[in-house]
């Protein structure tokens, strides 16, 4: 017979909404049949560890074989519960609690990785979305400044749509992370009065640094970039808007990053 979820189990869950309660307990909430399966089939070595899952019975059904060896405590719950846990608008069949891994520095770097950094991206969405593309792209890491959205928020969790197990993140100081980088080790910033994108001189490794929105770089990085770069736009009958979303910015500079390193 399943265990019930307690109101302890219930306090606890809701508490993963606040960033406080997550650095406390070193855990998260992924919400969603997509989100769960992706944790399910990490390999043994990943840093993170299913702690618990929470599911509707059908889930549960139809994810026996997944779980079954999988050694995760698994509380089948009626809906009028998962709605209880649940942190979305409409709670969707599956819940799990995770822990997350202990905020080492990636590894050291080689000699064609290329990172992203983000110096306050707030939005949690614009960082979840930037987590996947990172994953799509390849790239080595992707780092972010103290005041940017929590890495483990639910939006960003949620937004990373499973890159989040797959990417390595760090929340660091920015200006101290890009000081005790290599020497020659090139920092990208992107700026709408820097260099045209497609006809600067990049190279295929480095560090990308994408700023806030309506703010651009913070005034502690401004003299710390090798190059500053900025997307040309093309302006049609009417005006254009002041700045591009930063996620969608993000994943043009590493497209154009990654084609240029495949010549």
């Amino acid at each position: 017979m399943m265990p019930m979820i307690t109101r302890v189990q219930i306090q606890f869950i809701r508490s993963l909404e606040q960033k406080r309660n997550r650095d406390e307990s070193g855990c998260f909430i992924a919400e969603g049949d997509k989100l769960v399966r992706e944790a399910l089939v990490l390999p043994k070595e990943s840093r993170f560890t299913i702690k618990s899952i929470y599911c509707l019975d059908h889930w549960l059904e139809s994810n026996r074989s997944a779980i079954e060896n999988s050694g995760v405590e698994v509380i089948s719950i009626p809906e009028h519960d998962l709605g209880r846990i649940s942190l979305q608008k409409t709670p969707n069949q599956v819940l799990a609690i995770i822990e997350r891994p202990i905020a080492n520095p990636p590894a050291d770097l080689t000699a064609d990785e290329l990172r992203i950094g983000l110096d306050q991206v707030q939005d949690p969405g614009n960082v979840g979305t930037i987590i996947r593309l990172a994953d799509w792209f390849g790239l080595g890491a992707v780092i972010s400044s103290e005041d940017s959205a929590d890495f483990y928020s639910p939006k960003v969790v949620q937004a990373s749509m499973g890159s989040i197990f797959r990417v390595r993140l760090l929340t660091a100081n920015l200006p101290e992370y890009i000081h005790a980088l290599p020497e020659n080790y090139p920092v990208y910033g992107t700026d709408l009065e820097g260099e045209d994108l497609y006809h600067a001189d990049i190279t295929r490794h480095g560090l990308i640094i994408m700023g806030n929105e309506s703010k651009g770089l913070s005034q502690g990085l401004a003299g710390l970039m090798t190059k500053n770069l900025r997307i040309p736009d093309f302006p049609g009958r009417y005006s254009k808007p002041e700045s591009l979303n930063v996620s969608i910015a993000a994943a043009i500079v590493c497209a154009e990053f990654r084609r240029r390193g495949r010549d």
